[in-house]
């Protein structure tokens, strides 16, 4: 290991072994919290220690507090905030706490648990608060300075969200498809890469659990036992363990809880023989220990089929499983220990010819060649969090491993219906396995300000044997065989800091700078098995970029419901290797880094007592260097290259509406202007043309209901409808890769018991049955795949 090298490593070792040793000596936090107006002393706290409050701002008028100044615990400190204001609280998840007025005692007692129950006389509630960790220390989604869209733990149960197709539906700005279960599509804003090739890195980072996903292939999993999702837009170039230029979705998933024994099931029956069983048991072990264990089992029948082989084709059969230890190791000192595993697999992906073969049935494919996608994914975590004197110290560390196969035809035909060239058939598979270690500092909320500060490692290997064959039109004699063994070592070191100052009452400065280091040797064996002069083989190729990525932002807050703020950020996405070269020549010359520089203005406000919420924010994009796949019509070769400029600009509308507590009502909004500048290679100029994934407008609405019958229980419910403007996949603007605009309709009603231990809920995805296109084809023939059709089903949950 070289010196640069170590010092990255040698700073998070010392740093570690310093504080091992402090924590012993650790203090309660300590707590500055004004005496007088509650909620101004609530608003305080929330942001002092971390803590999610909901509550109805009527309970708190006309009442005071004494305030808290000193060492407490953080549910010290609410206690005695609350002392004689006949309040009471009720923890909601792992990171929530609902404060609200006691029922009259002549009145039957209804249990609240839910910022809906939380209702005034007159039926009115406030809408929920999210809790986000984008700054690396839990704070309300409406007090960070960064555009993003928080989904809560009741708005992703209340709306059916089940993957991030499903997130995308309720997010503006934000698109996800798929070229096939191994290769998903996520682009936040029209930025985004369709590469699948081990040398190169993703400009969306995908967090869970303050854990980077490295591959895409990793990603698409199932959603299940979480607390939040956060989508951050634009570069993070500053606070998240890869530096990525499109944006961040951040995922939390619920943690143990001390407090009570729980257990809870859900068991969803639908059409396509849709069969899911999830189910959670926390169980303390005594008052500083907590055990989670938590399960998902989904089996369907596919709703595509190749008809020349009968293969059943867009099936779903996956096993997920997640086992959280949390210890509170010390007044100061939470342990959290997490180990999770998956399994899924199907018969691949229904790829429909629309000319040579075409039977005019959308949902079945020509292509009479065996497919499948297997994947096995395991990954464990230590998250430690010490309360020290001088701010908290959070270290994780983390490994995670994934094994995947795909085998599919990339001609959406197959040979005997050709009338020239070839089918191309494919075999894909990766091993990737990543070891992660980021250890922070958050200072306490000083008057002047605060800071998190900062070092990050990543060390992930990965191979990856590409398989590809040609059956020659008509005949399927073996026109082409060809492997790629690719093997790549990246190794990332960061220091990061990122603080904000207290200009003035209502103005604060926030900036930040994050120096990464990012290094990558790579190995290719390509293999001609029919031209064996065409085969060749190059070790050890290295190269390393170093980027420096700032952030800074004005924010004006004039009142605690209101918000403005503009920044300017930076973000980069690391160069690499065309693992997938079929010359020597182009694996051994890198490409550079692509970075993106963000210039932002919002407002984020609440209104009505914050039973109405309005964020806008209005933005401009300059890409350099940006990385495209291109086919340099010279060579005939198709490589990675830095090809071009571009500028990404837009506008995004988040509304949300509780009118009743009964009702809430959401509208998204986005609109993009997304061009390359300048992007010519060889004989082939795209300069003009729109971002591939990038449509220009989209937009969503959403309604649901929760309306008391009597005492016993609620009728529940939910219809959302969501729009996608035209896009194209590529940067050619080639009308065959046109994905036409398209709505999706979702919709749910059923019944909840007074005490939310149980819920009956029949659901319908698609609801018109719209045919959808998730990506088109023009190997040889025009093709496309298609979205899920139409799916519904009842759910039954239980909560004991």
């Amino acid at each position: 290991m070289t010196r640069t090298k170590r010092i990255p490593y040698a700073l998070a070792c010392g740093l570690m072994a310093c504080l091992t040793s402090l924590a012993a000596h650790g203090q309660a936090r300590d707590f500055d919290l004004p005496a007088g107006d509650l909620r101004t002393a609530l608003d305080a706290y929330a942001k002092q220690s971390g803590v999610q409050l909901i509550y109805r701002v009527d309970d708190l008028v006309g009442l005071s507090s004494k305030g808290v100044r000193g060492a407490a615990s953080a549910e010290e400190a609410l206690t005695t905030l609350l002392n004689g204001t006949s309040l009471s609280v009720r923890r909601d998840g792992s990171n929530a706490v609902i404060i609200f007025r006691p029922a009259p005692a002549e009145s039957p007692a209804r249990r609240v648990d839910s910022p809906a129950d939380a209702a005034s006389d007159d039926g009115v509630s406030t809408l929920a608060v999210v809790t986000v960790t984008a700054q690396k220390r839990p704070e309300p989604a409406q007090t960070v300075p960064i555009s993003m869209t928080a989904l809560s733990a009741k708005t992703i149960e209340a709306y059916q969200i089940e993957n991030l197709k499903d997130v995308s539906r309720l997010t503006p700005g934000l698109l996800v498809s798929a070229f096939s279960k191994n290769n998903p599509t996520i682009a936040i804003r029209g930025v985004s890469n369709t590469f699948s090739q081990m040398g190169v890195s993703k400009p969306v980072a995908v967090v869970v659990d303050d854990v980077f996903i490295p591959r895409n292939s990793a990603a698409s999993f199932d959603l299940f036992d979480l607390d939040s999702i956060a989508v951050l837009k634009g570069p993070q170039g500053t606070l998240f363990g890869r530096n990525v230029t499109g944006g961040a979705i951040v995922i939390n998933t619920r943690k143990p809880s001390f407090d009570e024994r729980q257990a809870e099931g859900k068991v969803t029956l639908g059409n396509l023989d849709d069969r899911q069983f999830q189910g959670l048991a926390n169980v303390p072990l005594n008052g500083s220990a907590a055990l989670k264990l938590s399960a998902s089992v989904l089996n369907r029948d596919g709703y595509g089929m190749d008809r020349l082989t009968g293969a059943e084709q867009d099936d779903i059969a996956s096993r997920n499983f997640r086992g959280q230890l949390r210890i509170a190791a010390t007044e100061t000192l939470d342990v959290l220990l997490s180990a999770d595993y998956a399994r899924d697999h199907n018969g691949g992906r229904t790829l429909s010819s629309t000319t040579l073969g075409d039977d005019g049935d959308r949902r079945t494919s020509e292509l009479g060649v065996p497919q499948g996608f297997a994947r096995t994914m395991w990954g464990a975590s230590a998250r430690l969090a010490w309360d020290l004197p001088f701010g908290e110290v959070t270290s994780i560390t983390a490994y995670r491993k994934s094994r995947s196969t795909e085998d599919y035809s990339g001609v959406g035909a197959n040979y005997t219906f050709l009338t020239a060239g070839s089918q191309n058939v494919v075999s894909d598979a990766d091993q990737v396995g990543t070891f992660s270690q980021e250890v922070r500092l958050a200072s306490p909320k000083w008057a002047l300000g605060d800071f998190v500060a900062g070092v990050y490692y990543l060390d992930e290997k990965g191979t990856r044997q590409l398989g590809t064959r040609g059956l020659a039109a008509q005949t399927g004699r073996l026109a082409s065989s060809a492997l790629s063994d690719q093997r790549v070592q990246t190794q990332s070191y960061a220091v990061f800091v990122d603080g904000t100052v207290h200009l003035h009452s209502t103005l604060d400065l926030t900036a930040g700078i994050r120096y990464t280091d990012d290094r990558k040797e790579a190995s290719l064996l390509r293999t001609d098995r029919l031209v064996p002069v065409n085969t060749f083989s190059a070790e050890g190729v290295r190269d390393t970029w170093h980027e420096w990525t700032p952030r800074v932002a004005l924010n004006f807050h004039p009142t605690r419901d209101a918000m403005g703020y503009v920044s300017a950020t930076r973000g980069f996405t690391a160069g690499g290797f065309n693992t997938e070269a079929s010359s020597l020549r182009a694996f051994v010359l890198p490409f550079d880094p692509e970075t993106v520089t963000n210039v932002e203005a919002g407002v984020k406000t609440q209104w009505l007592d914050n039973r109405a919420r309005v964020n806008l924010s209005v933005f401009r994009m300059k890409y350099k260097d940006k990385q495209e796949l291109v086919n340099n019509t010279t060579t005939g070769i198709f490589s990675i290259a830095n090809a071009s400029r571009a500028t990404v600009k837009g506008a995004e509308l988040e509304v949300g509406f509780r009118p009743a507590r009964w009702l809430g009502l959401s509208l998204n909004y986005a609109k993009l202007s997304a061009v390359y500048d300048s992007f010519v290679v060889a004989n082939t100029n795209n300069t003009g043309n729109p971002l591939g994934s990038s449509p220009r407008n989209a937009y969503s609405a959403a309604v649901d209901v929760n309306v008391p019958v009597a005492e016993r229980g609620s009728v529940v419910g939910s219809l959302s409808y969501s729009h996608t403007d035209d896009y194209y996949t590529g940067a050619t603007k080639d009308a065959n890769l046109l994905v036409p605009a398209y709505g999706l309709a979702n919709a749910s009603l059923g019944f909840e018991t007074s005490d939310r231990r149980y819920r009956v809920v029949a659901w319908v995805k698609n609801a018109a049955d719209t045919k959808y296109i998730l990506t088109r084809s023009t190997q040889v023939v025009r093709a496309e795949y298609l979205g899920e059709p139409r799916t519904f089903g009842v759910t039954l949950a239980a909560r004991f």
